[in-house]
């Protein structure tokens, strides 16, 4: 044995015979401690409740001794009591752990003495026999999650009881490498969607260990049996074993023994509890209808409709339970949606917190929703989103408080993002080159926000918190040189107006000329948030522009020869936008639409055609997996023709991020001349679909494309390009707002003039 049994117990109430015990509510005359070696007098008071002058509690005392115990210090402790001149008199008797005397590691080799006395005691420390063979189970788990299944980790009993030396003997053994990962029994899914269900990972030499870890083992084969019963399999039992090589040791071979079982199908669907919303229309869109396979995804997803249907009309608390019956029919259960809707609740105030800089008003305009309305969970929800796409705030919550007569405060706490950014730094892509950027933004701008001291202005406390935005750019480049100033009110006079101004110089050195453009643009634009307008959007621009064409070639295009030196350009915009996507920036579900007629030439200068143009994306989420993550489907179509005689220089072309991936940017166009150069048509066509599905956290995704289009002389089709492909999309904080961008893409139909290009990136970093 290591060493005898460590108790501890609390003996109240056995003072010596001339002594009576201490009495509740007696004043506390002395508190003594007895039997220390090692430990000091004052750790022990430090623990200690019962203080000298207090009032004897007997409860106390005996929760004294209690914590006394947890410290694992003591083998034994007490507590004996008495009176004297009328006071209590407490002993606390304790009998301390003997202490560790040294301690060491025999055998280890795979690890360092370092990395293994961090999971030990230390010499000094009590000698706990709990702490002890804790130690023990950590040093052979971190052996067997590094692949030593046959590590064997022992102490030496009789030095450690009679010296108190702790001396762990290990025994490594052969480092087991999983070479194969098998299934048996299956036959209802592919044994690769199996094998992404499991951490069990086969060896790769360099890359991956193939360490075999039982834990892992038994929680993959959990991980397994869970997915065949979420897919209806609801007697499935899954186990494995392990067969190792006969000659090598070391080699593992891990089969996952399946037993599927029936799969079951819905019989029939009962809802219980439901009053306020009438069942028929609860049925509508349901996904587990009779005779469809239970599936616990759709359960889920049909479990948050219902959910989300009652939390649109105010029912905040509602309880939807989904329970399947097994039934005497085999292979068929009956499936029960059980509602506890709850009580109704209105808006009632709303309080905002957490907005330091930003103004009240620029909260409330995304919110949409008033006191005295039905407390609507998707419309908070929908908030909460609009606010952080803002990019005024890092966080944003809205929380329903109690319900008081009916009504529920909803509380809007948001987290303000860094307001001014001031960015260096630099990109690269297969469209522009090499670009430079200096940038500085306040993304809450007030333009009227002026200081009230100098010192205000220069603590950075004015022109801020209106929610407006003011951008500075630079980005001197190899091929593409920009220098822009915007900025934008998303809410003119506190109305859903959006005015948005631009003053730029846009410089680019094309095959066969140079281009450079000073303008300005002035937008207005009218969104509907309510009403049979909503998502609905009215918009107008007016562009002024100063276009100088310069260095053509002598050989170049006669297009090209005709639009030397440029000219003056102006124009107005029209638009007819209807946008039902679920975010700006990355939607999930929803489409945009948008109509629209630019007439150049509208307000004078040297060019006189018109452009309509109409454009659709699509959006819709395929699969959600456990951490949220969604896969989407994305289609896009668009078209636009030039009415009339435009130059060189704003006609269309193809090819690119945005256009058509495995061809150069603007590498599809009709052509002319000697060598055949890129002039633009008057009618371009794209349609596409992309799938973007989650590979590795928040910040890798993948992408697969297919992208289809062509640019024309006229409103025809005589040639049509394709190309499939597939890429990445990579998030790096340290890189600022501009994500890596990596598309491969392989070109299946072209024309022979085409210029392909299989990979596309685009990078960028700030510092």
């Amino acid at each position: 044995m290591l060493f005898s049994a460590i108790i501890g117990f609390a003996a109240i109430g056995t003072a010596s015979a001339q002594d009576q015990p201490a009495q509740d509510g007696m004043v506390i005359e002395r508190v003594d401690i007895r039997g220390l070696e090692t430990i000091s007098e004052g750790f022990i008071r430090r623990s200690l409740r019962t203080r000298v002058g207090q009032a004897f509690d007997r409860a106390q005392v005996e929760e004294d001794v209690r914590e006394l115990l947890r410290t694992r210090k003591f083998i034994n402790v007490y507590a004996d009591t008495s009176v004297e001149g009328g006071r209590a008199v407490v002993v606390f008797v304790l009998r301390e752990k003997p202490e560790i005397v040294s301690v060491a590691l025999v055998g280890n080799h795979e690890f360092k003495d370092e990395d293994l006395y961090e999971l030990i005691p230390s010499p000094g420390q009590p000698l706990d026999s709990y702490e002890v063979r804790r130690a023990q189970e950590e040093l052979l788990r971190k052996y067997r999650e590094a692949g030593y299944y046959y590590a064997e980790v022992t102490i030496d009993e009789r030095l450690l009881e009679e010296q108190r030396e702790l001396v762990y003997q290990i025994s490594e053994g052969p480092r087991v490498k999983v070479r194969k990962i098998e299934f048996e029994g299956v036959q209802s899914f592919s044994t690769r969607r199996l094998k992404s269900k499991v951490q069990t990972k086969t060896y790769i030499w360099i890359f991956r260990k193939g360490a075999f870890d039982a834990e892992q083992a038994e929680r993959d084969a959990l991980d397994v049996e869970r997915f065949y019963r979420e897919e209806g399999y609801l007697d499935a039992r899954v186990g494995y074993r392990l067969e190792f090589d006969e000659v090598e040791r070391s080699d593992l071979r891990v089969v996952f023994v399946v037993e599927e079982g029936p799969r079951y199908s819905v019989a029939e669907v009962l809802i219980e509890g439901s009053e306020a919303i009438d069942e028929a229309r609860l049925r509508e869109g349901m996904n587990l209808s009779p005779g469809a396979y239970f599936r616990d995804a759709v359960l889920q997803e049909d479990v948050r409709r219902i959910r989300d249907m009652y939390g649109e009309i105010g029912y905040v608390d509602v309880r939807v339970s989904a329970i399947h019956d097994f039934l005497a029919e085999p292979e068929v259960v009956r499936l029960r949606y059980v509602i506890q809707e709850n009580r109704r609740s209105r808006f009632g105030r709303i309080t905002i917190r957490g907005n330091s800089t930003t103004q009240d008003r620029v909260i409330r305009r995304e919110l949409r929703f008033f006191p005295g309305e039905d407390y609507n969970v998707l419309k908070t929800r929908e908030a909460e989103q609009r606010l952080r796409e803002t990019s005024l705030f890092s966080q944003a919550t809205i929380t329903p408080l109690d319900d008081v007569e009916g009504e529920r405060e909803a509380l809007v706490e948001v987290e303000e993002a860094d307001a001014i950014l001031f960015l260096i730094g630099g990109g690269v892509s297969t469209d522009s080159g090499v670009l430079g950027s200096v940038m500085l933004e306040n993304r809450n701008f007030d333009l009227f926000g002026f200081p009230r001291t100098a010192g205000e202005f220069f603590r950075g406390q004015a022109f801020r918190g209106a929610g407006q935005r003011l951008r500075f750019s630079a980005e001197p480049g190899t091929e593409l040189t920009r220098f822009r100033i915007d900025f934008v009110e998303p809410y003119l006079l506190d109305k859903p107006l959006r005015l948005s101004t631009s003053l730029y110089l846009f410089q680019r050195g094309r095959d066969s000329y140079d281009e450079q453009r000073f303008g300005m643009t002035v937008g207005l634009g009218r969104r509907f948030e309510s009403g049979p307008l909503k998502d609905w959007a009215v918009e107008g621009r007016v562009r002024l522009e100063s276009v100088d064409i310069k260095d053509v070639d002598a050989l170049a295009a006669r297009e090209i020869r005709e639009a030397k030196d440029g000219g003056t350009l102006t124009s107005i915009k029209g638009s007819l936008v209807r946008d039902t996507t679920d975010s700006r920036f990355r939607p999930t579900r929803g489409y945009r639409f948008d109509l629209s007629w630019e007439q150049v030439g509208a307000l004078g200068g040297d060019y006189t055609f018109g452009q309509p143009s109409a454009g659709i994306t699509w959006y819709k989420t395929l699969h959600t997996d456990i951490f949220e993550r969604k896969s989407v489907l994305g289609l896009r179509g668009d078209v636009s023709y030039i009415v009339g005689d435009a130059p060189v220089f704003e006609r269309y072309y193809a090819g690119g991020f945005g256009s058509m991936r495995g061809f150069e940017y603007r590498g599809i166009s009709p052509r002319n001349g000697i060598r055949d150069d890129a002039v633009g048509g008057d009618f371009i066509t794209l349609v596409g679909a992309e799938y973007s599905f989650p590979l590795y956290g928040k910040s890798l995704r993948g992408v697969t494309f297919l992208d289809m289009g062509t640019v024309e002389e006229d409103l025809e089709l005589t040639d049509w390009r394709a190309s499939v492909g597939f890429g990445l999309r990579i998030d790096v904080d340290f890189f600022g707002p501009v994500p890596i961008v990596l598309d491969f893409g392989f070109p299946i139909a072209k024309n022979d003039d085409d210029e392909t290009q299989v990979f596309n990136f685009s990078f960028g970093a700030s510092f």
